[in-house]
């Protein structure tokens, strides 16, 4: 079976302690037959919608709106109670303009952290952001309370979730979008949603 190649996306640890820890403990190795590449929210402009054209994106989403443009899903790792600006400014300019946007009708999985043991939130910002991009939303997200002490450093650089019952759900929840990407790339999910192209760069048909 091919790996499916997600992208992990989060904002800087400034502004998110928990969000890049989570994605690196998925990262390495990595769950059979899903390679994840960990990304950071660019610094950038506030508004996708003050680029004169859709051609003239800020270097460091560009590069960033290539990457999504070729992955087979999205996982972004975002604290439970709110969206970090720089996150929301990645995706919106993800997001813009519409025709050109790679998150329509890709595969997403949203991630949330939290220091305390649950969230009083139907749904999130970070949610709400995604579905507005049209992304194929794998729901519902799946949330990593007590985060400060289930993300577990270790001597050698990874980064381990220590609460089996969590890594589960994270693990399921990454295979079901898994599933939604390989359908996706097959024709059989959203077959008319895939090869949008990036703003200068040659789109692909599927993913």
């Amino acid at each position: 079976m091919n790996d499916v190649h997600v992208l992990g996306l989060s904002a800087d640890k400034s502004c998110d302690p928990f969000g890049a820890l989570l994605l690196r403990s998925l990262a390495r190795p990595g769950p059979t037959g899903i390679s994840i590449e960990t990304w950071q929210a660019p610094d950038a402009p506030p508004t996708a919608h003050a680029a004169p054209q859709a051609g003239e994106l800020p270097p460091g989403i560009a590069r960033l709106h290539a990457a999504v443009a070729t992955t087979d899903a999205l996982l972004i790792a975002a604290p439970e109670g709110f969206l970090p600006e720089p996150l929301l400014t990645t995706l919106n300019w993800l997001g813009w303009p519409a025709a050109a946007s790679p998150l329509h009708g890709l595969p997403t999985a949203v991630l949330t952290t939290t220091a305390g043991t649950g969230s009083a939130f139907p749904f999130t910002s970070v949610e709400e952001v995604l579905l507005g991009a049209g992304c194929d939303l794998i729901g519902p997200r799946t949330m990593v309370p007590r985060a400060d002490r289930a993300l577990c450093h270790q001597p050698d650089g990874r980064v381990l979730v220590t609460d089996p019952r969590v890594m589960m759900r994270v693990l399921i929840h990454l295979h079901r979008t898994a599933t939604a990407a390989r359908a996706t790339k097959s024709g059989v999910h959203n077959p008319s949603a895939r090869g949008r192209s990036t703003p200068g760069v040659p789109g692909r048909p599927g993913r």
